[in-house]
């Protein structure tokens, strides 16, 4: 039986090739995000693939857990790319 829930955090690791979004929650747990076909991304803008993100954005990911474990996500929100947290006056 698969379980849905969110989970949110910052990106740590893209891997397009595969699919995988690895990212780091503010409890500081790691979860794997598996993306595919049915993978909704949605940027500032306009829809991402995974190769859009990167390393230090700030996402929020709707998902399910697998029978096997994985988490297979369904929507990712990008809600704060990495170079805003760099252009920000308070770092």
């Amino acid at each position: 039986m698969q379980t849905s829930h969110q989970v949110m955090g910052m990106v740590t690791v893209v891997d397009p090739k595969e699919g995988h979004v690895r990212l780091k929650e503010d409890n500081e747990s790691f979860h794997t995000l598996c993306c595919g076909g049915e993978t909704t991304i949605l940027g500032d803008d306009e829809p991402l693939a995974v190769s859009g993100l990167q390393p230090g954005d700030y996402i929020r990911s709707e998902c399910v857990t697998a029978d096997d474990g994985r988490l297979i996500a369904s929507k990712i929100v990008l809600l704060r790319p990495a170079w805003r947290m760099l252009e920000s006056p308070e770092m």
